[in-house]
C-alpha cells in the first residue's frame, strides 16, 4: 500500500452545521432517533493522491524553455544550423552557470596552472642546445626550469584525478582523452622537426610520421564521439520510452549532442593549433615570435575550459550512474552476462584435490569439456553440444586418482551454490 504523502491530505474541518446534525438527520440533539453517529461522520477527510514526480534528469530549465531573440534563419534557411547552436550553447551556458561550483573552477584552475608552469620556462625563451638531447638535455636544465617541470607534472596529474573525480561517467574514457591530446601534439611537433616554419617548405615524406599520429588521435576522437552519442540513445530509450513517436521525438531533441559534437571538434582543432603555435614558437631558435607564444598560451586555457565542457555535458546529461560506452561494447557485456562468467576457474577433486576442468558460470550451472574427442567445445553439463550433438558428460574421472564422481562434487564448497 502506498503512503500518502503529508501535503496531498486536505482536511476540511466541519461547519456549524454539521457540528449539530446526527446520524439520523435531525439538525438538533433534542430530534435525534437515538442512532449512533460512525466515528467517520464526525470530520470529512478528502484525500487528494499526487502524482509521483519523476526525480530523473531534474533540471531547472529545459532545452525547450530556452529561446533566441533573433534568427539566422530568417534571413536564410541555410543558417538554422547555426541557430541550433546559438540554441544548445545558449542552455548549456545557462546551465553551466547554475551549476558549477567551487571544485569545478578549482579544478580548471589546477589545469591552467599546470600549463603556464610548462609553456613558460626560462628554458624555452633561452632557446636551449639544439646538440644537446635526451636524458643529457634533463640533467642540463637549470635548477628553477626543473622545478616548474616537476611542479607541472604533478599538477596535471592533480587536474586529471580531479577531471575523474568530477566526472565519474567520463572516467572510463580519461586515457582516451590523454591519447587524442599528445598525438595531436605530438604530431605538431615531428612536423616541426625537418620544416619549423610548417607548413612552409614541408615535405610529404617527413611529414608521415605526423600525419600518422594525428591520425590516431582523430580516430579516439571518433570513438569518444561515437560512445556518448551511443549512450545517448540508448538512455532516450530506456529513461524516456513512449508509445507516441512524437514524444520519443521530443526527448531526442531535449537530448541533443549537436552543439556538443561542435564543440568537440572545435576541441581538436585547438589542440591542433596549440601545437602548432608551441612547436613554431620552439623551433625558431631566435626566440621573437612571441605571437606564437601568445597564441599558444591562449588556446591552451582554451583547451582547458573545452576538455571540462565536452565531459561535463554528458554525465548533466545521462546521470550518474551511467556508463558510457559503444553499442559494440554494451552488446558484448550483454553477450557476457547471457553466457555466463566463469566464476571458478578449475575445479578440484574431491578425493585429491588435483585440479579438473570443471567450472561454475555465473548462473550456477557447470561447465565441462564435451566428451567427443573431436570436439573441443565446452558447455553445461547434461546439455548437448552444439559442435558434435553429444551430450556433455555428467559425471568426470579424475585424471590423477581414477575417482569417477558427479561434476557438481568438483566444486569447492566456497563456489558450489
Amino acid at each position: 500500500m502506498a503512503l500518502l504523502p503529508v501535503e496531498s491530505i486536505t482536511y476540511l474541518k466541519p461547519s456549524t452545521e454539521m457540528a449539530f446534525t446526527s446520524y439520523g438527520g435531525a439538525k438538533y440533539r433534542n430530534d435525534s432517533k437515538g442512532e449512533c453517529s460512525p466515528w467517520h461522520m464526525a470530520e470529512e477527510i478528502i484525500v487528494e493522491i499526487s502524482p509521483p514526480q519523476d526525480v530523473h534528469d531534474e533540471m531547472p530549465f529545459r532545452l525547450g524553455d530556452i529561446t533566441l531573440e533573433k534568427k539566422f534563419a530568417d534571413l536564410h534557411p541555410l543558417l538554422e544550423s547555426v541557430d541550433q547552436i546559438r540554441h544548445e550553447w545558449k542552455f548549456q551556458f545557462k546551465l553551466l552557470r547554475h551549476e558549477w561550483g567551487q571544485a569545478h573552477f578549482l579544478t580548471m584552475l589546477t589545469g591552467i596552472l599546470a600549463f603556464l608552469l610548462g609553456a613558460l620556462s626560462t628554458e624555452v625563451f633561452t632557446g636551449g642546445d639544439p646538440k644537446i638531447t635526451g636524458v643529457s638535455g634533463m640533467a642540463e636544465i637549470g635548477g628553477f626550469a626543473f622545478f616548474q617541470l616537476l611542479v607541472s607534472s604533478i599538477l596535471w596529474v592533480w587536474f586529471f584525478v580531479q577531471i575523474s573525480v568530477n566526472f565519474p561517467i567520463m572516467r572510463g574514457h580519461v586515457v582516451n582523452i590523454i591519447i587524442i591530446w599528445v598525438c595531436i601534439f605530438l604530431s605538431q611537433i615531428i612536423l616541426h622537426v625537418n620544416s619549423p616554419d610548417f607548413p612552409v617548405g614541408a615535405n610529404l615524406g617527413d611529414a608521415l610520421g605526423g600525419v600518422m599520429l594525428a591520425a590516431v588521435g582523430c580516430f579516439f576522437s571518433y570513438f569518444f564521439w561515437k560512445a556518448v552519442s551511443e549512450t545517448r540513445d540508448l538512455h532516450v530509450l530506456e529513461h524516456h520510452v513512449h508509445t507516441d513517436v512524437r514524444v520519443m521525438e521530443e526527448a531526442m531533441a531535449e537530448h541533443s549532442l549537436f552543439s556538443w559534437t561542435v564543440m568537440l571538434v572545435l576541441w581538436v582543432i585547438t589542440i591542433i593549433l596549440n601545437g602548432w603555435s608551441g612547436s613554431q614558437f620552439v623551433a625558431d631558435r631566435n626566440v621573437d615570435d612571441y605571437v606564437s607564444l601568445s597564441i599558444h598560451i591562449i588556446t591552451g586555457f582554451i583547451l582547458i575550459y573545452l576538455l571540462m565542457h565536452i565531459l561535463w555535458f554528458p554525465q548533466r546529461m545521462l546521470g550518474e550512474g551511467t556508463r558510457v560506452q559503444t553499442r559494440a561494447a554494451a552488446a558484448a557485456d550483454a553477450d557476457l552476462l547471457l553466457d555466463g562468467v566463469i566464476l571458478a576457474s578449475e575445479g578440484e577433486c574431491p578425493s585429491c584435490s588435483a585440479s579438473a576442468p570443471i567450472s561454475q558460470n555465473q548462473n550456477g550451472e557447470l561447465i565441462v569439456d564435451c566428451a567427443s574427442d573431436d570436439c573441443n567445445s565446452r558447455g553445461p553439463s547434461g546439455n548437448t553440444c552444439e559442435g558434435c550433438g553429444s551430450e556433455y558428460p555428467s559425471r568426470y574421472t579424475c585424471s590423477k586418482c581414477g575417482t569417477n564422481s558427479p561434476v557438481a562434487d568438483y566444486i569447492p564448497d566456497t563456489e558450489a551454490w
